[in-house]
Order: structure tokens, then C-alpha cells, then sequence
């Protein structure tokens, strides 16, 4: 038993999802083929049941989280769960035969772990040790998975597509706190629960800039998401791209 049986929806949103038809117009079937994103109705309803949630369940509670637990608190949390990130980066690194995200997430697991009291300190960056950030969807598109396939908008879970979240899928398998629950079913979706909704807290404030500040929501998520992915993948492949993109990261378990 593992924690992201969700990629099993993928098929599920190929069997309902209704396509959106090809434009004929080329200016307008050019727009189509660079947003990549054949099921945007379905997607558009995901994402529309995502805000819902974000409106009604998980801004409320977010905000009583952040009354109740001092800052300092909640980015303990945050940093214990980014420790338990790096045997899976580095478990990447090593079949991306990334030698420097290989040796930093294993120095930034090992210090955090032994002297940030299991990673509710992070020490490693007081000493300057490399962030990797090294998955699976990044180590398929290093095998040859170059074209991610269709945009895809997950229940809950935001922003993704067939490639990164399979990848997310196997990464799970390598969570080392997935296999220490492993029998204890409640309780790994219990601290699951916890890992997504402390990152959804801490990206709060910036999506709800976004959506105040943007005529189409769903179109700019789209687009920063592709873009940022798509920058990962280039730097993973040694691919330089001198084009601008947005100075954010949807993490691909992330609440949107």
C-alpha cells in the first residue's frame, strides 16, 4: 500500500474526459496545439472543483492553522517533510546519473535527519548544501519520455500530466515513510493529508494573488506550470533556455 493511488485516475479522466474540438482557424489551432491541452473542459471542471475546495474547506482551514501555530512551527513542519524528500531525489539523481544532486540530497538527508533533530531544522542550508529536487517524471524524460503529453488538472492535486504523474506515482514507492506506515493505512493518509495541506498553506498567499490578479485563472496556472516543468526538464536533459519564466514551482502533490 502506498500513498498516491491517484494515478489511476489518468485513465479514468481519458475514459470520461470530453476532448475540446480542433479549431480550424490556423492562428486559433496554433494557440490549441502550444496550450497542449486537449481535455480543457474537463480540466476546467476539475479546476473549478479545486477552487471550490480551496474556498470552502481549505482556505478556513488554513487560516486557523496559521492562527493557532507560530511561524517558526509551520516551517518546521515543512522542513521535516522536505527531509523525507531526499531518498527519493536521491534514488533520481542516481538514474538521472546526477553525481551533484546525488551527494547533496544524501548530505542534506544525513545532516537534517541527525542534527536538525529529523529534519524540523535545515541545517544543510545554514551550510550551504546544493537543494536537488530530482523525481521520476524528470527521470523518464531523461530515459526519453521527451513529450509529457496531454495537460492535465488532478482532483485536488493541481497541475500535471500522463509523464509527471506516473512519475509522482513511482516516486511514492521510494518515500521512506511510506514504507515505515506502510501497514498503517489511516495513518499514512492521516500524515499525507498533513504534507499536502502544510504545502498548500505555504503557497496560499500566492495563489490567491494570482487568482485576484488574473482574467482566466485557469489559463495562467496552465501556462506557469508548463512553463516551470518544462524548465526542470530542460535543465535535467543540459538543455539552456534563455527564455523568461515564472519564478514559481507547483509542487506536483500540491493542492490548487
Amino acid at each position: 500500500m502506498r500513498r498516491y493511488h491517484f494515478v489511476f485516475l489518468i485513465g479514468i479522466l481519458f475514459c470520461l474526459g470530453a476532448c475540446a474540438t480542433k479549431p480550424t482557424d490556423p492562428l486559433a489551432l496554433q494557440q490549441y496545439e502550444a496550450n497542449n491541452d486537449p481535455l480543457e473542459p474537463l480540466n476546467r471542471q476539475i479546476f473549478a472543483f479545486n477552487m471550490a475546495a480551496d474556498e470552502y474547506v481549505l482556505t478556513p482551514i488554513a487560516k486557523g492553522y496559521r492562527f493557532v501555530m507560530p511561524e517558526p512551527l509551520r516551517q518546521g513542519v515543512l522542513n521535516f517533510f522536505a527531509n523525507l524528500e531526499q531518498p527519493v531525489y536521491f534514488a533520481n539523481a542516481t538514474l538521472q546519473a546526477e553525481g551533484k544532486d546525488m551527494s547533496a540530497a544524501f548530505q542534506r538527508f544525513m545532516v537534517n535527519t541527525f542534527w536538525g533533530m529529523f529534519g524540523l531544522f535545515d541545517v544543510a542550508s545554514d551550510m550551504e548544501i546544493h537543494k536537488p529536487d530530482n523525481d521520476f517524471g524528470q527521470t523518464l524524460a531523461v530515459w526519453g519520455w521527451h513529450s509529457p503529453g496531454p495537460f492535465l488538472v488532478l482532483p485536488f492535486l493541481g497541475p500535471s500530466n500522463p509523464r509527471d504523474a506516473i512519475g509522482l506515482g513511482v516516486d511514492s514507492f521510494v518515500s521512506p515513510l511510506g514504507y515505515a506506515l506502510d501497514e498503517k493505512f489511516w495513518l499514512v493518509y492521516a500524515v499525507t493529508g498533513v504534507e499536502m495541506f502544510a504545502k498548500y498553506e505555504d503557497a496560499m498567499d500566492f495563489l490567491h494573488n494570482m487568482m485576484k490578479t488574473s482574467t482566466d485563472t485557469y489559463a495562467m496556472m496552465r501556462t506557469m506550470s508548463q512553463q516551470n516543468r518544462q524548465k526542470k526538464i530542460d535543465e535535467s536533459l543540459g538543455i539552456k533556455d534563455e527564455k523568461p519564466s515564472y519564478d514559481f514551482d507547483f509542487p506536483e502533490d500540491e493542492d490548487f
